[in-house]
C-alpha cells in the first residue's frame, strides 16, 4: 500500500520565528523570518525545501502581517528555487523584504534569469550561507548582499575567504553566526556591514554586573508585594520614598487602557491594580529600564517581553497552568542577559516560587514544557516544538506577542 505524502497544513499552522540583523552601529535594521510549512518539515519524512517555502507559508506571513513581526523594518525571507522561478515572492512589496536565496539553489540559466527579473522589479537579493564557486559568479554580479557563516573562522581564514569577494564592490557583507565580541570586532575591521548571531544576546553586550539603584528598588518592592504580611501602609511608604516609581504607578493606573481616572493616592492605586497586577507592571518597568542602554539592549528587552507574552498566550491556548506564572517565567528567562548576572543570582534578588526557580534553573516542573516550547519556537526548532506537543495557532500567538512587546517599549510604562 502506497503512503500518500503529507498534506500541506492550513495557514494558521505555519510556524514563524525571527532573528534580528544589526548594522555597524549595533542598530536592529531587519529581521530574518524563519518559517516552515509545519513542525515536521525538518524531519526525514517531511517536506522538501521548496514545500517548506510554499504558497501556504508565504501567505501565512502576509496574513499575519509583516509589520507585526518586524516593526516596519525589512523582512529577510528564505527563497527556494520554486519560489524564485515562479515569481511567488511577488506577494511581498519590494520595499518590505530581502529575498534570501538558499544555498541549495543550483544557479543555472533559469535561476539567473529569474534573479534578473527580481532585481529589475526592485527586489533586494541576498545569497545565503555563501561559498565561493565559479557557478555563482553571475549571481554575485546581480546580488546586493552576501551572507557569510563566520563561525569557526579565525582572522586569517576569514580574510582568505573574503578575498575573491573584494572585486564585487557593490556587495554588502553580512556576518552570520557571530558569537563573540572578538568576532564582531574582526568582522567590522574586514568590511562586514551587517551582523547576525547569538553575540547580540550575550550578557556582556548589555554591560553591568550589578543592579542599578532603580532596579534594586524595584526588586525590593517586588519582594514587599509578594509578602502578605506587608501592610498597605508599608507599601505606600516604600513607593513614596521613590518619586519616579510613584509617578510611574499613577501613570499606569490612570492610563486609558485601564479605564480609571484621577487616581491621586498610592494606596488607592495599589488597591485598584491589586498586588499581582502591580508586580507584573514592576517587572516590565525593571526590564524596560535596560532598553535605554543601547540598541542591542533594546532588542534584548523586546525579546524578553515577547517571550513572556508568548508563554502567557500559549498557556491560555492549552487551557492548563497559570498564565500569569508563565508570563513571569518567560520574562525572567531573559533576566540573566538583561541584567548581566547569572540566573541563580537574578533569582536570589527576586521573590519567586520554587516552581519558577525549577523551570529557570533546572528545566523541570510544571512551567518547564511551555518555556521549552517557546524557546524552541524562537529558534525555529520545529521538530522540538512538535515533540513537546502541538498547540494550534502558534504563528498568530507569536505575532501577537511581538506586537505587544513593541507597544510596551514604544508607549512606555502606561501601556505595559
Amino acid at each position: 500500500m502506497t503512503t500518500s505524502p503529507p498534506l500541506p497544513p492550513t495557514a494558521q499552522d505555519v510556524h514563524l520565528a525571527r532573528q534580528p540583523i544589526f548594522d555597524v552601529g549595533n542598530r536592529c535594521v531587519a529581521y530574518e523570518l524563519l518559517f516552515r510549512a509545519s513542525p515536521v518539515s525538518t524531519s526525514a519524512g517531511g517536506f522538501s525545501v521548496d514545500t517548506m517555502c510554499n504558497d501556504t507559508a508565504l501567505h501565512a506571513v502576509v496574513s499575519i502581517g509583516l509589520d507585526r513581526l518586524t516593526g516596519g523594518t525589512p523582512a529577510w525571507v528564505n527563497i527556494g528555487r520554486e519560489h524564485l522561478v515562479a515569481d511567488l515572492y511577488r506577494v511581498f512589496q519590494p520595499r518590505d523584504v530581502v529575498l534570501e536565496l538558499l544555498e541549495t539553489i543550483v544557479p543555472d540559466e533559469t535561476v539567473i534569469e529569474a534573479v534578473r527579473r527580481a532585481v529589475k522589479a526592485g527586489y533586494t537579493i541576498a545569497l545565503d550561507d555563501f561559498e565561493m564557486k565559479a557557478s555563482w559568479a553571475p549571481l554575485l554580479e546581480l546580488a546586493h548582499i552576501v551572507k557569510v557563516d563566520v563561525l569557526g573562522h579565525d582572522a586569517t581564514s576569514l580574510a582568505l575567504f573574503m578575498a575573491p569577494l573584494r572585486k564585487y564592490t557593490h556587495l554588502k557583507l553580512l556576518a552570520e553566526r557571530v558569537e563573540t565580541g572578538a568576532m564582531r570586532s574582526l568582522c567590522g575591521k574586514l568590511g562586514f556591514s551587517l551582523f547576525q548571531g547569538y553575540y547580540f544576546s550575550r550578557p556582556e553586550t548589555l554591560g553591568g554586573r550589578a543592579l542599578s539603584l532603580q532596579q534594586a528598588t524595584i526588586a525590593n518592592l517586588l519582594s514587599l508585594l509578594s509578602d502578605p504580611e506587608v501592610s498597605e501602609r508599608a507599601l505606600d511608604d516604600a513607593f513614596r520614598s521613590h518619586p519616579s516609581l510613584s509617578y510611574a504607578l499613577l501613570r499606569i493606573v490612570n492610563s486609558a487602557s485601564l479605564g480609571f481616572r484621577n487616581v491621586e493616592s498610592i494606596p488607592y492605586a495599589i488597591q485598584l491594580l491589586g498586588r499581582a497586577a502591580l508586580s507584573r507592571w514592576l517587572l516590565i518597568l525593571l526590564v524596560s529600564g535596560v532598553a535605554s542602554r543601547s540598541p542591542i539592549a533594546q532588542e534584548a528587552v523586546a525579546h524578553a517581553l515577547a517571550r513572556a507574552r508568548f508563554c502567557e498566550l500559549v498557556t491560555e491556548t492549552i487551557g492548563s497552568g497559570d498564565p500569569s506564572a508563565r508570563f513571569l517565567v518567560g520574562l525572567l528567562s531573559r533576566f540573566d542577559v538583561l541584567l548581566g548576572l547569572p540566573m541563580d543570582e537574578v533569582l536570589d534578588r527576586l521573590p519567586v516560587s520554587g516552581e519558577v526557580r525549577d523551570a529557570l534553573l533546572h528545566g523541570v516542573g510544571p512551567h518547564a514544557s511551555v518555556l521549552g516550547m517557546v524557546e524552541a519556537y524562537e529558534h525555529a526548532a520545529w521538530d522540538t516544538v512538535a515533540a513537546i506537543g502541538g498547540v494550534p495557532g502558534l504563528g498568530e500567538a507569536y505575532a501577537q506577542a511581538v506586537a505587544w512587546a513593541r507597544a510596551r517599549l514604544s508607549l512606555g510604562p502606561a501601556a505595559a
